[in-house]
């Protein structure tokens, strides 16, 4: 039997939803993500075969459907934001949940850096942000991030274009202030933090990005269901 086999409505549900790595592909989509590459941008960690396999299981189930050149999903499978929402919200007051080192993936990061740039913020010429993330190796420690109100890009090689903002820290630091665990005064303020370049950009650089979609703020400003 490949289901649970149980009339309950929560055995059902995982029946379409319990595989490892689904409910992290409506996630992607929920977050705007609408292609094949941009949702494995999101979940970098997963095989190309188990992305496939999961964007087939929950077509078949009616979660997504399919668009030109990419996937959106239903109304049944935008129903589920609240759920995402929620799971999100249980493991900030969970310990069992609590954030390990095993978490900590600089491209994930900057991924959603750059998906959660706010444009109105922006100065009005583009603007080169170079991220180095210290504890890391070199594949995985430098990005650069071409920011304009019109478009944003992530790059994992030096494009030779300008930087403007130089930012160097602690994979552990960036991601607490993303989650909204951490202030961006305290992190500036850490030894082991370093940002230099066009000073009034600097200034101004923690209003560019909206941060973690589910921060604890924005978690309590959304409604329970």
């Amino acid at each position: 039997m490949a289901g649970y086999g149980q009339f309950c409505a929560v055995a059902r549900a995982l029946d379409v939803l319990g595989e490892r790595w689904s409910l992290l592909v409506v996630r992607e989509l929920l977050l705007g993500a609408s292609t094949f590459t941009d949702i494995r941008r999101g979940l970098p960690r997963i095989p190309r075969a188990t992305l496939a396999s999961r964007l087939r299981g929950l077509r078949h189930a009616g979660v997504v459907e399919p668009t030109d050149g990419g996937y959106r999903l239903t109304e049944s499978g935008a129903a589920l934001a609240p759920v995402i929402r929620e799971l999100a919200r249980w493991a900030g007051a969970n310990d069992r949940a609590a954030l390990t080192e095993d978490d900590l993936d600089t491209v994930a990061l900057t991924w959603d850096m750059r998906r959660r740039v706010d444009p109105a913020a922006l100065p009005a010429r583009t603007v080169v942000l170079a991220v180095e993330f210290t504890d890391r190796a070199a594949t995985d420690r430098h990005f650069w991030l071409h920011l304009s109100r019109t478009e944003v890009n992530l790059c994992r090689e030096d494009t030779g274009a300008p930087v403007d903002v130089w930012f160097a820290a602690p994979t552990l630091a960036v991601t607490e202030w993303w989650l909204g665990r951490l202030s961006w005064a305290r992190l500036v303020r850490r030894p082991d933090v370093r940002i230099h370049g066009d000073a009034a950009l600097i200034g101004r650089m923690r209003h560019w990005f909206l941060r973690y979609v589910f921060t604890p703020e924005a978690l309590e400003r959304a409604p329970r269901r």
